[in-house]
């Protein structure tokens, strides 16, 4: 059974995929912001394309994004041939956007900010680049070396079946996107000369390896503990900490598929904390740009409650960000020697929070004169249920950390985090106290260990 495991390719692990819709490297930081907030419902993410001939935005990344294929000879990204003009270069999620754009740089000069190349939020080390190219006769273990060795997306040639016309329409159709109004403004290509591609990530693998999951006796039965599974080098921070001193930490997170840990210091156990929420890719998927302005001006917990409840926050947050980000431009002003000006006037997420009240009780059509565009994304994700911290406030957000024990079992926290399509689980004690995380990176370090003994 483990080597008709093993005898898998990566095309086996994709069927059914759907295509990429994608942006080029030369589009803008405001287009990708535009796409992210009106594409389909479960598109949390944009793949980038560099096409230029000389690959100008991608020097520095084509090395790491290339893969040698099964015969041993270089192939060009796990290309074919006919299919190599283009070369997916990174990935972009509303994460990025909002660390990039609560930098006080930006907030200074947002409209500079806005236009600035989308290529300006991928990583330019070569050896952070989060997505590959791999061909789809490439085997199961390639797979799982690439995953464990860092990379998060793998970029996948799609092979269509001959009715796929029939069922799909034309290949390169455009994303579909949530406000039919917006559709011609909006739309995607999904397609490069007719070859489309899809993603293969970590969630993908571990889906696949649960069919076989007896091949890895006895590791599902183990312990997280006992496996070594437990990380207790978690990123954390307080509650009453500015948000902004963690945005380096939140982009660290996740390019680790991991997350920063909201905590407060327990009052009964010397040295423990309590946790109160996380903020991760996920949480802050359903933010809009206005958020940033929280990153920037809130405390760690309240940005997690602004974030957690962004379509509709309490008031309070609101006039606090306005009088923080006003004291913030009114220095940057002085000390740039610039005219005196209302602020609100110079910057677009000001004009936004403004109008919040107004805009967030009528359709997504009423933030369309918008500086940056419409920003309800309120029915873009399902109902939140709350959580309560013990300093009182209350956390709503749609699903809310999820959390194990040092003794659960590997397959008890492979499917916990599974069904909530989480890359972690946080590990706690009595009380909620945190010790320490489980990624799907480990769990796949562990698995591949003990598949490699068949190999």
């Amino acid at each position: 059974m483990a080597l008709a495991l093993l005898s898998h390719v990566v095309a086996d692990l994709t069927l059914g995929k759907p295509a990429l819709p994608w942006l080029p490297a030369t589009a803008s930081v405001r287009d990708a912001l535009a796409a992210l907030k009106h594409l389909a419902d479960d598109v949390t993410e944009i793949s980038i394309w560099d096409c230029s001939p000389d690959k100008s935005f991608s020097s520095d990344l084509a090395a790491s994004c290339a893969l040698t294929s099964n015969s041993g000879q270089p192939s060009p990204c796990g290309l074919s041939s006919s299919h190599h003009s283009c070369l997916c270069i990174g990935k972009i999620c509303m994460q990025n956007i909002l660390c990039y754009l609560a930098s006080e740089k930006c907030l200074c000069n947002l409209h500079d900010a806005l236009d600035a190349s989308v290529s300006t939020l991928l990583p330019r080390s070569s050896d952070k680049c989060p997505v590959q190219h791999i061909d789809p006769d490439a085997s199961l273990l390639e797979v799982l070396d690439l995953l464990v060795g860092g990379v998060q997306n793998l970029v996948v040639p799609i092979t269509r079946r001959a009715s796929f016309k029939s069922r799909h329409g034309k290949p390169g159709m455009a994303l579909k996107t949530r406000n039919p109004t917006l559709s011609t403004k909006f739309c995607l290509p999904k397609d490069h000369d007719g070859q489309e591609y899809c993603w293969l990530t970590h969630e993908d693998v571990l889906r696949f390896l649960l069919g076989s999951i007896s091949v890895f006796s006895p590791l599902p039965m183990m312990s997280i503990e006992a496996l070594g599974l437990l990380r207790a080098d978690v990123r954390m921070v307080g509650v009453d900490q500015g948000a902004s001193s963690i945005v380096e930490q939140i982009e660290e997170a996740c390019c680790n598929l991991s997350a920063v840990a909201i905590v407060e210091a327990s009052e009964d156990i010397l040295g423990a904390v309590h946790l109160v929420g996380d903020i991760s890719c996920s949480t802050l998927q359903a933010c809009n740009e206005t958020a940033a302005l929280a990153l920037n001006a809130l405390s760690a917990g309240d940005f997690l409650v602004f974030s957690q409840d962004c379509g509709d926050p309490p008031q309070v947050l609101v006039d606090t960000i306005r009088t923080r980000v006003l004291e913030k431009l009114s220095d940057a002003e002085k000390q740039s020697h610039l005219l005196a000006s209302k602020k609100e006037e110079t910057n677009p997420l000001l004009q936004k929070l403004e109008m919040w009240e107004d805009s967030s009780s009528e359709d997504d059509e009423s933030g369309a004169d918008s500086p940056i565009g419409p920003h309800d994304l309120s029915r873009k994700w399902h109902a939140p249920h709350f959580r309560s911290s013990r300093k009182g406030f209350t956390l709503k957000s749609r699903s809310g950390p999820i959390f194990c024990n040092p003794k659960s079992s590997l397959i008890a926290v492979l499917l916990q985090a599974l069904a909530h399509r989480e890359h972690y689980v946080w590990v706690t004690e009595e009380d909620d106290v945190l010790i320490g995380i489980v990624t799907f990176k480990d769990i796949l370090a562990v698995m591949l260990s003990h598949i490699n003994v068949f190999n």
